[in-house]
């Protein structure tokens, strides 16, 4: 397997790092309900990756029920840190960042996610993953969600490192498509399959174990 040349590292946490999307799924379906709304897994897969306030925005426009962006994203993610508990790592997610930390020349990495900083620092504590990175940025971190590149370029600059030596390591369309327009190498690690990842990413891998190997990490 050939591998692909970077410098630093920049990990996506939802679906990629954590098994989050289906408690995404749940919080969401409950606050659709309470309000009279039918939140299905197709719609949810719309907007996997894009952030909570275009969530909020596609409920708006599907049910039609009134929604304050600020308000209404803090009573998701407060919902989701209550259950935080729930969550499990994805395979290879702890042995892919192991095998970071052993390499003799230091590799620099960051988590860029478009959850917010609360809810992220609550989920990578949770696995005691938070003091593992150099770098942490989140979508209140930013002006602009995926699939704009902006919480890649910024986890860039944070590491002291040019866009164009980083590789990505994404689950969803939308990161893969942020990581692209960044500059940025992407390895995509779907969730589900879809033929835009290979049109998209430099590489589509089954999982984390398959992308540590690509990154000459074993």
């Amino acid at each position: 397997m050939k591998t692909i040349p970077y410098e630093a590292i920049i990990f996506d946490m939802d679906g990629l790092m954590v098994d989050s999307e289906p408690l995404w799924l749940q919080v969401e379906r409950d606050f659709a309900r309470a309000r009279g709304g039918d939140w299905t897994p197709s719609l949810a897969d719309r907007c996997v990756g894009r952030g909570l306030a275009n969530t909020l925005r596609v409920m708006h426009e599907t049910f039609g029920f009134a929604v304050d962006i600020e308000r209404d994203a803090a009573v998701i993610v407060d919902a989701f840190i209550e259950r935080v508990g729930d969550l499990a790592l994805k395979g290879g997610c702890e042995e892919i960042v192991d095998a970071v930390e052993r390499r003799s020349s230091r590799v620099p990495r960051a988590v860029a996610s478009s959850s917010a900083r609360k809810l992220v620092e609550a989920t990578l504590g949770r696995f005691g993953m938070l003091a593992r990175f150099d770098a942490l940025v989140c979508g209140d971190s930013v002006a602009r969600p995926k699939p704009a590149p902006d919480v890649f370029l910024l986890a860039a600059a944070r590491m002291r490192v040019s866009p164009a030596a980083c590789v990505v390591l994404e689950d969803s369309l939308a990161g893969v498509e942020a990581a692209r327009a960044a500059g940025m190498r992407v390895v995509a690690v779907p969730e589900r399959g879809d033929e835009r990842f290979s049109e998209l990413a430099d590489a589509v891998v089954a999982d984390l174990h398959e992308a540590r190997r690509l990154l000459g990490l074993d």
